[in-house]
């Protein structure tokens, strides 16, 4: 092990995580047997490695990958990218996951280490309509607003919807971003989301337990959303088809009694198919964010009084009487879209605006 000695735990995982095919599951079931370097010696010097249901050309495949590798100039490599590397139980770990039923050994992130606040989870169909993608930013302003971060996988349609909500707040006001994707943070995908990546990672935190330089693989999205289940005060499902992948990250929060919503949808609309039967089967409806603060029980600050009222001003005097939609309005006033959600909130709730589908209208 020359060369090697002064390697931390974390690096000899992540090695054995970036063999081809072993993922979570498989990388349990070797350290059940003994220690991750003693595992990679194993691996190279040919010594018998036996797992249930892995066929041995498998782990043939890995044990020519692992001669073919230095685990030192991995880990450094990973260190020039400046991914950040926790093991299950150090002091870098995510709090929540500690108590997981089904803990990542090893998780890697970019950008600022997650904080302590309330989260909750945006998910939803890649095949989304105009409405689902509206509901979604509209959800993920409202709630960055109100301080509770904004969970989801990065893909395309609500999830990225949902994070541009949340980051459409002006920055360093709003709750701090968190995205859990299913390959290495090196390998973006899709390729369409590079930008929300980076903002995502400058402005909150990137998280995979997925090794730099792995690309996605089908299997690796399941096992994703249990993290995204296991970090969240709640789910809340924004257009699903009858078998969106959305509907197993629901699994994966119910098997952790975490709270789900769902925001419904025109009983025409394939998009909702799904998500309308969650909110059949008990699911909480939401039709705002009030509704979800509701959920997780959490109150969002109290704006200081003279600026609320300026705000309150300003969003009166832009809508006007005539209704209007969201994107109208949003023209129509200098706020943010995170400020606008919020406000009309609290505007609603005290009986000075109304909401009639899409559209916004002044009462009083």
């Amino acid at each position: 092990m020359s060369g090697t000695d002064e390697l931390p735990n974390e690096a000899w995982i992540t090695a054995l995580l970036s063999l081809p095919g072993l993922g979570p599951s498989r990388l349990s079931a070797l350290l059940a047997d003994d220690s991750a370097s003693k595992i990679w010696q194993r691996m190279i010097s040919g010594e018998a490695i036996r797992l249930d249901l892995v066929p041995q050309t498998t782990i043939d495949q890995w044990r020519s990958a692992a001669r073919a590798m230095s685990v030192a100039d991995h880990w450094g490599a990973i260190g020039g990218l400046g991914i950040a590397v926790s093991e299950y139980g150090s002091a870098g770990y995510p709090a929540r996951l500690r108590e997981d039923i089904e803990p990542p050994r090893v998780l890697f992130s970019l950008g600022d280490p997650m904080q302590a606040g309330p989260t909750v989870g945006i998910v939803g169909t890649r095949k989304c309509t105009s409405y689902g993608q509206r509901c979604a930013f509209e959800l993920g302003a409202a709630l960055a607003a109100a301080g509770v971060s904004v969970v989801s996988g990065l893909a395309l349609g609500i999830d990225a919807a949902a994070h541009r909500g949340a980051l459409s707040h002006s920055h360093g006001a709003a709750a701090p971003v968190i995205g859990v994707v299913g390959s290495g943070l090196d390998v973006i995908y899709p390729k369409r989301n590079a930008a929300l990546w980076a903002e995502v990672a400058s402005r909150g935190t990137l998280l995979s337990e997925t090794p730099p330089g792995v690309g996605p693989e089908k299997w690796r999205f399941p096992a994703r959303n249990r993290i995204i289940a296991g970090l969240c005060d709640a789910v809340i499902v924004v257009e699903s088809h009858e078998r969106g992948g959305s509907l197993l990250t629901v699994d994966e929060a119910q098997t952790r009694d975490v709270p789900v919503g769902a925001v419904p949808g025109p009983i025409t609309s394939n998009a909702a198919t799904g998500s309308n039967r969650l909110l059949v089967d008990g699911a909480t409806p939401v039709l705002d964010v009030s509704d979800v603060l509701a959920l997780i029980c959490h109150s969002p600050p109290q704006a200081v009084s003279g600026d609320r009222e300026d705000v309150s001003s300003e969003l009166l005097d832009a809508l006007g009487w005539t209704p209007l939609s969201f994107e109208q309005l949003s023209e129509r006033i200098s706020l943010s879209a995170s400020q606008i959600a919020a406000e009309l909130e609290r505007l609603v709730s005290e009986g000075l605006c109304a909401r009639s589908g899409p559209w916004i209208e002044r009462v009083r």
